[in-house]
C-alpha cells in the first residue's frame, strides 16, 4: 500500500504543477522541459492500469481519506490534458499517442 500512496502523491504533484503552469503561463509550457516531462508522466499513468487500480483502491476505501487524490477523479486529469492538447491542436502529444 505504501507504493500506491507514494505513486498517488507523485502523480498528484504532477497534476498540481501542470495545472499551475498551464493556467498561469499558457502556451509557454510547451518550452518547459520539466512540465513536458510531467505531462508525459501523468499521461502515461492515466492511460495505464495503475490509475485504474488506484482508482478502484480509493473506491473501496483502501486509500487514506486524508490523502490528497484529485488525480483519481475521473475528470481532473482528462480535462486538463484535453485543454492542453486543444491549445496545440493535438501537436503536444504528436510524439506519443494521444490520450
Amino acid at each position: 500500500m505504501n507504493n500506491v500512496i507514494k505513486r498517488i502523491t507523485e502523480m498528484e504533484k504532477c497534476l498540481d504543477e501542470i495545472s499551475e503552469a498551464f493556467y498561469s503561463r499558457g502556451a509557454e509550457i510547451k518550452n518547459d522541459a520539466y512540465i513536458q516531462e510531467s505531462i508525459k508522466k501523468l499521461t502515461d499513468y492515466y492511460e495505464s492500469d495503475l490509475w485504474l487500480n488506484d482508482y478502484e483502491a480509493d473506491s473501496e476505501g483502501r486509500i487514506p481519506r486524508d490523502l490528497k487524490r484529485g488525480v483519481l477523479s475521473e475528470d481532473a486529469v482528462y480535462n486538463l490534458l484535453a485543454e492542453i492538447e486543444d491549445m496545440y491542436d493535438g501537436e503536444l502529444f504528436e510524439e506519443n499517442e494521444s490520450f
